[in-house]
């Protein structure tokens, strides 16, 4: 190590222009011999390039070239680079595609073994190969994915490379489009993936991709379900491939030896370091609104903080950048940080761009907001959206978070504001993050969302991003950068734990023992009692209720006892399952979850659920006929209608506690709020749990009477309708918002294939890409 680097104070060196010669040298030199592998020499060559650009540029193809990133095409002008041009051309090759290094590497070891478990560093494009593994494999083909947001990112991603009509692209298993299928593409949460085993007869899996692994470590419901999945593929399909990644992970063996998978000439592990962009790391000063560059070797890049010239932030967004900005979601609820960060908020003026204005205007109508009218439905997420501000967390819409990812895709978006949902896997890379919550806890997570820092372009140049903490924090970034990340070796399969419901431990041991039903997503056991006498009996009458001359109609009657029959029997139905009476807390979420769950089934969108619930909430009526009178004052004096907020159950220990405060006037209940908390009981509670039970529940009552409309009701719980038609479309992959415009479409569609008329020919170009994959010249008459 040269004298100038042993001296340390690189950052104040750099930046006033001294030793750069030695300094360059030094980080060259590294990066020849052990590649980007060392946080603080790209670290180095970042500072070389943000305070010294002129000179950085006389070798920044070099870097370049060192790097491997040799997707960015660098026409080499020295000896070094010619002989990593020759490297180059070898992998491409080799490998028929312009891989990094680590990239030709990861391929390398999917060809020679059928049990392959990595890690890599966010941002180092594993997914690029992944795309190209699925476009190049001969039959099927499982990707596992943590979250349904990912599967749409996926869907699309390897919808861009296959253009092959004869492959199925599906999110669910199912059996379609035979005429003309040869293989298919299966992109799956753990939870869709259980349906892999009831069609093993028909299937021909060649790779099972499990993408952010890491997901078998989480301590809930998930991760044992993703354990149990891995155990099965291995079971029940014993000649794919599967392949193991992560992010960070320093023993990615683990994967292989919690599922009794011996590292053998058949099987490796290999923990990759490579990155494919720099990072500058800044501390902010909340106290006095300065930030500080912070070095994470001080020995090196200097112990006493240096004072940044300049706010990165407003920098980024003032030149077009973005920034994401990690925030508690207590924070987005309360809207703390529209104050928090005012200062930059302001500088994101109204969008222009067309393509952007029709993004926001699509979540507008999903959600059922309005858009000029503040009294009633106003939507203040919606408002800071069409000034390119995002707000994204696990309780947005999955619809909502595809718009607002393919927004800032785009580079519409100037700030985003997020928790821990971004952590996993979606591609959206900022110039900068700001993590105004730091979990030092949650190490892995924190350094995820640092991985969003820093944009890997195309272009010939090298990429960096920075990344910002609080003062407090100074310490820990340090020590989470550093820190190794270990996966369990041990399956929650073979954990005995006590910390959850009685439920959990069912599962498990239904698992283990192999006595889980796929038809019913159950416990055997679970599916036995949903059968049992106490159950049947109460089905014909609520049935009664149900149905009114043969259709599924709204079971009211001027009381409304109707109405609080059907409610009791579902409630009781419920608890019969669960083998214990419910609290009164669970009670009025299970009530909540139940009126929500049979509006879907009496047809009602999700918008017009909000609606309805905003409207209770905050006593729209009664609001709207005070104003009508003139009489302003007692409308704004109403306090807010008592709404019971989301939260998972069974939970003996659950509270009672209402979605808004009780003093909170019904003209301050927040839209976006409800938005949110309805998506959650839909999609947590609604479509995690509760479909699951009831389809169950009507289905086994209808296989042993006969009875229709029990079967009508079923595919109303597992499917949304029950019309036989849409059901097809639905397992096409359209949604209920495609049904609408594309059954005019179709004269016939079954599991063979989908025959069109002419009506296609007048469809939009977004309209003809959802069904292009289905249209052959011989479908159309």
């Amino acid at each position: 190590m040269s004298n100038e680097i042993e001296n340390g104070n690189l950052i104040i060196r750099i930046r006033n222009g001294e030793s750069l010669e030695e300094i360059s040298a030094y980080a060259r030199e590294r990066l020849f011999k052990d590649g980007p592998t060392d946080t603080v020499v790209l670290e180095i060559l970042s500072y070389l390039k943000l305070f010294q650009p002129e000179y950085f540029s006389t070798f920044e193809i070099e870097i370049i070239e060192t790097m491997g990133l040799f997707f960015k095409q660098p026409e080499p002008d020295t000896l070094r680079g010619a002989i990593f041009d020759l490297y180059s051309q070898y992998i491409k090759d080799q490998f028929g595609e312009s891989y990094t290094p680590m990239q030709a590497n990861i391929i390398k070891q999917i060809r020679s073994k059928q049990f392959f478990s990595f890690s890599a560093p966010t941002s180092t494009g594993k997914s690029f190969v992944f795309r190209n593994l699925i476009k190049n494999s001969s039959h099927d083909v499982v990707v596992i994915v943590p979250s349904r947001a990912l599967i749409n990112e996926y869907y699309d991603r390897v919808h861009e490379i296959i253009s092959s009509k004869n492959v199925n692209i599906l999110t669910f298993v199912d059996r379609i489009n035979t005429k003309h299928s040869t293989r298919n593409v299966f992109i799956l949460t753990p939870e869709r993936a259980r349906d892999l085993f009831k069609n093993k007869s028909w299937l021909n899996i060649e790779i099972v991709l499990f993408d952010e692994a890491q997901l078998s470590d989480e301590e809930s419901v998930r991760g044992l379900y993703f354990d149990s999945i891995v155990r099965r593929v291995l079971k029940t399909f014993p000649q794919a491939k599967c392949i193991f990644a992560h992010p960070f992970i320093t023993n990615p063996q683990a994967q292989l030896k919690k599922n009794k998978i011996d590292l053998d000439e058949a099987s490796f592990a290999q923990q990759y370091q490579q990155k494919n962009v720099g990072q500058l790391f800044y501390i902010h000063d909340t106290k006095i609104n300065e930030f500080y560059h912070l070095g994470m070797d001080k020995e090196i890049m200097g112990k006493q903080k240096v004072q940044a010239h300049f706010d990165p932030i407003h920098r980024a967004i003032e030149s077009g950048g973005s920034v994401l900005i990690y925030v508690p979601k207590k924070h987005i609820y309360d809207k703390s940080i529209y104050s928090q960060f005012e200062k930059y908020i302001n500088m994101c003026l109204p969008l222009q761009d067309k393509e952007a204005v029709q993004m926001v205007e699509a979540l507008r109508k999903y959600i059922g907001a309005s858009k000029d009218d503040k009294q009633f439905y106003n939507s203040e997420m919606l408002e800071k959206l069409s000034c390119g501000i995002v707000t994204h967390h696990g309780s947005m819409p999955l619809a909502a978070r595809l718009i607002l990812e393919h927004f800032t895709q785009k580079r519409f978006c100037r700030i985003c504001f997020a928790t821990s949902t971004l952590e996993q896997g979606i591609n959206m890379p900022f110039d900068v993050v700001y993590l105004d919550r730091f979990e030092a806890s949650a190490s892995l997570s924190v350094k995820n969302l640092i991985g969003r820092a820093g944009r890997s372009t195309s272009y010939r140049v090298f990429d960096y991003g920075s990344v910002i903490v609080r003062k407090s924090a100074m310490n820990a970034l340090r020590k989470t950068i550093k820190k190794e990340e270990p996966l369990s070796e041990i399956s929650h399969l073979d954990i005995i734990e006590d910390k959850f419901d009685e439920k959990y431990n069912e599962f498990k041991e239904a698992i283990k023992n192999d006595s889980f039903s796929d038809d019913y997503n159950l416990t055997n056991a679970d599916v036995e009692k949903l059968k049992s006498e106490d159950v049947t009996i109460l089905i014909p009458t609520l049935l009664d209720m149900m149905f009114q001359d043969d259709h599924i109609a709204d079971p009211r009657s001027e009381d409304g006892e109707d109405l609080k029959e059907v409610y009791a029997d579902f409630h009781k139905l419920y608890e019969y399952y669960l083998g214990r009476s419910l609290e009164m807390s669970e009670k009025t979420v299970l009530s909540n979850a139940i009126k929500i769950m049979l509006w879907k089934v009496y047809g009602r969108t999700f918008r017009t659920i909000c609606q309805f619930r905003y409207a209770y909430a905050s006593r729209l009526k009664e609001r709207k006929n005070f104003y009508k009178k003139g009489d302003d004052k007692s409308a704004e004096e109403l306090n807010v209608q008592y709404l019971r907020g989301y939260h998972d159950i069974p939970d003996k220990n659950l509270n009672n506690y209402p979605l808004f405060d009780k003093d909170l006037k019904a003209k301050d209940v927040d839209y976006d709020l409800i938005v949110y908390d309805t998506y959650d009981y839909l999609d947590k509670l609604i479509g995690f749990k509760l479909s699951d039970i009831y389809y169950a529940i009507f289905h086994q009552y209808y296989k042993e009477n006969q009875d229709e409309r029990a079967l009508r009701l079923a595919k109303y719980f597992k499917y949304g309708t029950d019309d036989s038609d849409e059901i097809w479309m639905l397992r096409y992959g359209l949604t209920f918002e495609d049904i609408e415009w594309a059954k005019p479409c179709i004269i016939r569609i079954d599991e063979s294939e989908i025959i069109f008329n002419n009506k296609i020919s007048s469809l939009e170009k977004e309209q003809l890409r959802t069904l292009e994959q289905f249209i052959h010249p011989d479908v159309i008459e």
